[in-house]
């Protein structure tokens, strides 16, 4: 009996063991989004992994969590060069703007028709690479970390605003951004201490 590609995808997703060696044989946390959307997770990969299914392919879709639209010219045409040289350094990625705010995406589409489990665990390799890769070539560039990390710390700062728990942020950075825990936990602390400081402030000149 054929297994019908989709179960078969994530049957390889949830089934596995923590020791595994290969990304594929991790016991990945799936969830449903939608009909033929779904999400997928592990602790030890630092993304979150979108898998929709299609009439003809199966594509593997990494947000970056850097939304691009409102960087300035400069830093855009450097953004660009960058992901222009990365997709062509990795097989099977491919580094994309996605959506409204032109968010950074990787992703990997897959042709159901001869897919299978080798090219499977492939192409997660490759996004795995693809994200330490971008994480590494936009930290040469000093002056255009110095910008992400200020978009970041802005994207935190809009959630704040909007009711996000420090547990949510640090979900955020983790996942989306791919920083440390205690990184991540250090960094929400600053911005919420220099917020109730600006608070603060604002509070004695209204007395």
């Amino acid at each position: 009996m054929v297994i019908p590609v989709e179960e078969q995808v994530l049957k390889w997703l949830k089934e596995g063991r923590d020791d595994a060696e290969d990304i594929v044989d991790f016991p990945w946390n799936v969830k449903k989004q939608s009909e033929h959307v779904y999400l997928a997770e592990y602790p030890k990969i630092p993304f979150v992994l979108n898998v929709v299914f299609t009439e003809g392919f199966v594509h593997l879709i990494v947000p970056f969590g850097l939304e691009t639209v409102s960087l300035e010219p400069s830093e855009r045409l450097k953004l660009y060069h960058t992901l222009l040289l990365l997709n062509d350094k990795i097989n099977l990625l491919k580094f994309t703007l996605s959506g409204f705010n032109e968010e950074i995406v990787l992703r990997v589409d897959l042709d159901r028709k001869s897919l299978g489990k080798e090219e499977f665990n492939d192409a997660l390799t490759s996004l795995l690479i693809g994200v330490n890769e971008l994480v590494k070539a936009l930290g040469l560039e000093k002056d255009f970390a110095r910008s992400i990390f200020e978009r970041v710390a802005l994207m935190i700062i809009e959630r704040l605003q909007r009711g996000a728990t420090k547990k949510d942020l640090v979900k955020f950075l983790v996942v989306k951004v791919g920083m440390k825990r205690e990184e991540a936990e250090a960094f929400i602390d600053e911005i919420i201490k220099a917020q109730k400081e600006e608070e603060r402030k604002s509070s004695i000149g209204y007395v």
